[in-house]
């Protein structure tokens, strides 16, 4: 079967491409590197409650708009594609989908103020050490189920610094659960990271009596609504980097086509037509795998979707790599500039290799299931 985009994908990208090349300018971007959330909240609600397009891989019974995530993806591309540093992968495709998925009778509203950007989520998914790790947090709830207390620290957690409401993963009688704790809340405190990727913040969040609610069901229930969120967290990483990596590869053909060297333009050497020639393959082999992985979500008949993500979770986290430290080459002395921008998505190239496990984790996963299965 022929993938191909729908008229209404291609309004959507025109028009969230459209939003996106207005608000986040280069100087948009850099401004907001120095503030305490890392966003623009005005910015954010402008896409959840004017564009509509917070919502589109929720399912509408739980608060979402159905548009599925092929949908998600052609808006995270165009986020990625200017560096747009907004909580769509911490809010929308890991803690919306986490609540969506958990079956909790309060999730549909929680999620509604997520998808028309009022409310700020944050999933509290990684261990001590920052690792992807909801099955083994190292967070506890005790209490019992009708006044729950949860004690534990974790660190690399997304968009925890701005977040208005956690959702936790923690340890309930032997059993992994949800629980929701609101910001503010006695006993949390949120410490802001130093990352190098500084468009993407992370926060360590510490846990001490903080009184939350259980949030559905505990055992392989929970960590069912978290490995679909890490799906989806995934294919928003993956789209997020095709996005970059065009953008790159235009930069890059642009500066090439224009500067002379020799009296010619240093696209016309033949190591620079390299360079550029084999960021387009990139780009085009990242954009198949991101796509074909979203489609699978949204059509589990068309492939395994365990497998389509992981493998374009290993294709882009290389292709990305890969792709940003050419620019940084083609542009020369100005591409290793603070004022150029191409550090910017080199560092978030770097930063993104690190989450929901990374590429080696994905890679296991993808061993296990693809080679292991056939031995």
């Amino acid at each position: 079967m022929e993938f191909a985009f729908t008229e209404e994908q291609r309004a959507l990208r025109d028009l969230t491409r459209s939003m996106a090349e207005r608000t986040w300018t280069d100087d948009a971007v850099r401004a907001q590197l120095w503030t305490s959330s890392g966003f623009d909240r005005e910015a954010w609600r402008v896409l959840g409650r004017d564009l509509g397009v917070l919502g589109l891989a929720l399912p509408v019974e739980a608060g979402g708009d159905g548009g599925g995530t092929v949908a998600l993806a052609i808006v995270a591309e165009e986020l990625g594609r200017v560096l747009a540093g907004v909580p769509l992968l911490g809010c929308v495709a890991l803690a919306a989908t986490a609540l969506a998925r958990s079956g909790a009778p309060e999730a549909p509203g929680l999620v509604s103020g997520i998808v028309s950007g009022e409310t700020v989520a944050s999933l509290v998914a990684t261990d001590a050490r920052g690792a992807w790790a909801p099955a083994r947090t190292g967070i506890t709830a005790t209490g019992g189920p009708d006044a729950p207390v949860l004690s534990g620290t974790v660190s690399h957690v997304l968009d925890a610094v701005a977040a208005d409401l956690f959702v936790v993963v923690a340890e309930a009688d032997g059993d992994p659960a949800l629980f929701l704790v609101d910001a503010g809340a006695q006993g949390l405190s949120v410490e802001p990271l130093t990352t190098l990727d500084q468009t993407r913040r992370l926060g360590r969040v510490r846990l001490d009596g903080t009184p939350a609610r259980p949030l559905g069901d505990a055992g392989a229930s929970a960590l069912d609504a978290v490995a679909a969120a890490r799906d989806v967290g995934a294919v928003v990483l993956a789209a997020e980097a095709v996005g970059a990596s065009a953008r790159l590869l235009a930069m890059s053909v642009e500066y090439a086509s224009t500067r002379l060297q020799f009296g010619r333009p240093i696209g016309s050497f033949q190591a620079v037509k390299h360079r550029c020639a084999d960021m387009h393959v990139a780009v085009e082999q990242s954009r198949s795998a991101a796509y074909h992985a979203a489609w699978s979500l949204d059509d589990p008949g068309l492939d395994d979707p365990r497998i389509a993500v992981d493998l374009a979770t290993v294709r882009t986290a290389a292709d990305y790599q890969a792709v940003v430290k050419n620019p940084v080459q083609v542009h020369g002395g100005i591409g290793f500039t603070w004022e150029h921008s191409a550090h910017l998505y080199y560092k978030r190239a770097v930063g993104d290799a690190t989450l929901l496990g990374g590429r080696a984790a994905a890679a296991e996963r993808l061993a296990a299931s693809v080679l292991d299965a056939a031995s």
